[in-house]
């Protein structure tokens, strides 16, 4: 069970760098974004409802399908690098610290964003850049290596 989850895991880790071909004759549509700053990262749970993050603390999301988004609060200024929602409520983004002390918070949500808390991952100064959760409670954080949870994220266990 361990391996299969660490494969899982792996697959998830590198699928960024699979690309698939567009087809031809489809062209990318250039959708309106109610903030100019940079955005790393982009996670939708259904056709509808989606999440961005990135420089300055930024989330934005919508539920129209990307035609419309509002900006959220995330109560951080620093660069969020990564988000992951498990439904339309439930959801994990991580930003690292830009001073001393160096490391990583996580970001969590239980209402979609309207309401995000962030608190330090226990690994001191680790920088982790991906996570992902299975279900409410069971879920990874890599980085310098790769750490599980079975309680929400409330401890990490490193693997």
């Amino acid at each position: 069970m361990f391996i299969k989850l660490l494969k899982i895991l792996f697959l998830f880790l590198f699928a960024e760098t699979i690309s698939i071909a567009q087809p031809v004759g489809i062209e990318w549509q250039i959708l309106q974004s109610p903030t100019n700053n940079t955005l790393r990262k982009l996670h939708f749970v259904d056709s509808t409802s989606g999440w961005a993050v990135g420089a300055a603390g930024t989330i934005i999301h919508t539920t129209d399908g990307g035609e419309n988004w509002v900006v959220q609060n995330s109560t951080v200024e620093t660069f969020i690098v990564e988000v992951f929602f498990l439904n339309q409520d439930l959801g994990w983004a991580l930003t690292w610290s830009d001073s001393p002390p160096f490391g990583t918070s996580i970001l969590t949500t239980t209402d979609g964003g309207d309401i995000w808390v962030a608190e330090d991952f226990s690994g001191g100064n680790d920088v982790m850049n991906t996570l992902f959760f299975f279900d409410s409670l069971n879920g990874f954080i890599g980085g310098r290596y790769i750490a599980s949870t079975s309680d929400g994220g409330e401890t990490w266990i490193e693997s």
